[in-house]
């Protein structure tokens, strides 16, 4: 009898500390949820009263920003530089930020969402902007967050002047920081990159689909934001049938390693078809991969966006 009683306690015991251990889980997602809601609520009053030296220190010394429509931007010059020019030409009438996920890696927060922008600029005295929103926030060690990476895009068409900082002039750089990373992190993403790029040249619709993990969350070009694979797979099945065919390279600009987590952005340049009849498109991406347990990579979160209009050849 005083064993059951032990043994009963012991049970107890257990599934209180899961039950605490859920609760501080818990606990520090809606923490860090409502930090981020805070830091965008001044996100939203900094792109109003055009406050570029606090808008550019929000971001990590090392990061990437890929403006739709725009060339990828690395340093924090030419940010500035972006967002003085943008601010000049136009005016941010209404910004709002609206989180969708929050999520914990290593000592980095994913932040997934929708955004909507009212402005006035030259082309549009009266343009609205919306879609959808990836950044991956690192936290130091005094616990102060800096963005590392963020990319955003429309969740429907758009051409390219309807992005509220169209007149802006970014120059494009072939920027890469991966030379001196670890080799064998580096071969990893690449042998993932080349089953995703064998997919697609085969125009391989299940294939694609196969690549992401079940519960990945994809924002692709113009687009909603798909959760799962009962809304990722049609899409990969809808867009690569076998009467298509697509040439793409890949191209890396970072690359952070998060433990069972890889995080890569970088740009994605292909085309279709021939020059008769075809096309070409550049752009840039944001993937989390993750590690399964046979050691494969998986694509797990991604974000995209256009960094140039489509060319269609039709001659």
């Amino acid at each position: 009898m005083k064993m059951t009683g032990v043994i009963l306690i012991m049970s107890l015991t257990g599934a209180l500390n899961i039950d605490l251990k859920s609760l501080n889980i818990t606990k520090n997602f809606d923490d860090s949820r409502m930090e981020l809601e805070a830091i965008n609520s001044r996100i939203e009053q900094l792109y109003l009263t055009e406050d570029v030296d606090a808008l550019t220190n929000l971001y990590a010394s090392q990061f990437t920003f890929f403006p739709e429509y725009k060339p990828a931007i690395f340093e924090i010059k030419a940010l500035n530089k972006f967002f003085k020019d943008w601010f000049t030409a136009g005016d941010v009438k209404i910004y709002k930020k609206k989180i969708s996920v929050v999520e914990t890696y290593s000592n980095h927060l994913l932040e997934l969402g929708a955004f909507s922008f009212h402005y006035s600029s030259i082309k549009n005295p009266q343009g609205e902007y919306k879609g959808n929103y990836m950044v991956l926030w690192k936290k130091d060690n005094d616990g102060k967050l800096s963005i590392i990476s963020e990319t955003f895009g429309a969740d429907t068409y758009i051409e390219p002047d309807v992005v509220p900082y169209a007149d802006v002039q970014v120059e494009e750089t072939n920027f890469t920081a991966i030379n001196n990373m670890d080799k064998k992190l580096i071969a990893e993403v690449k042998e993932f990159d080349a089953v995703v790029l064998k997919a697609v040249a085969n125009s391989d619709g299940k294939a694609r689909a196969d690549g992401f993990t079940e519960d990945a969350i994809l924002l692709s070009n113009f687009d909603s934001i798909r959760v799962g694979m009962e809304n990722i797979r049609p899409k990969m099945l809808k867009t690569y049938t076998p009467n298509m065919s697509y040439i793409v390279k890949h191209y890396y600009n970072r690359i952070y390693d998060l433990g069972d987590y890889v995080f890569v952005v970088g740009q994605y340049k292909g085309g279709w078809g021939d020059s008769t009849k075809g096309g070409k498109f550049e752009g840039n991406m944001s993937n989390l991969l993750k590690r399964t347990k046979n050691g494969k990579l998986l694509m797990h979160r991604q974000a995209g966006n256009r960094d140039r209009k489509l060319v269609l050849f039709n001659n």
